[in-house]
């Protein structure tokens, strides 16, 4: 539902105002997601990726919200820049996606190119070196991906 990073932290700040307005901020002032008058939404986003950033922490069915996890997640996110960490993130991740399709078209043309005009032994090792770079940007995107979802990105609820 909130696919921008701008929109998602503005939603979770308007909660972290309405759990400050009701005292829900510590595990002995926890409430249920009613008291503190927030969507069903709610619950099932705990249950995803807004729970697993710590930012509401749940006890056993009541909330409250973590101060100190939300201060570390805007610092964090302004030390990503103006445009916040995640959209920087998002852009890296553009860029390898290109290059790789880019690398990959030019190494079909070599393979093509080689194999129709003399099957030079040089033109072969220059494409295994490109291959192998070809793998190793896989690999970043793989290890990228894979912390992507371990990171907070834009949970919707």
């Amino acid at each position: 539902m909130f696919r921008q990073p701008g929109q998602w932290m503005q939603r979770v700040e308007e909660m972290a105002r309405r759990f400050r307005e009701k005292g829900a901020t510590g595990a002995e002032k926890a409430m249920t997601a009613q008291e503190l008058g927030l969507p069903p939404r709610f619950e099932e986003a705990m249950k995803r990726r807004l729970g697993q950033t710590g930012i509401f922490v749940d006890v056993g069915g009541r909330y409250y919200l973590n101060e100190g996890r939300l201060r570390e997640l805007e610092e964090r996110r302004r030390a990503g820049g103006s445009s916040g960490g995640m959209a920087g993130q998002r852009h890296n991740r553009i860029a390898l996606r290109i290059t790789r399709m880019i690398l990959g078209i030019f190494i079909l043309g070599l393979i093509v190119v080689n194999w129709f005009t003399g099957r030079s032994t040089a033109l072969w090792l220059v494409i295994l070196v490109l291959v192998v770079a070809w793998i190793g940007i896989t690999v970043v995107q793989i290890f990228q991906l894979a912390g992507a979802r371990g990171r907070m990105s834009s949970p919707s609820y």
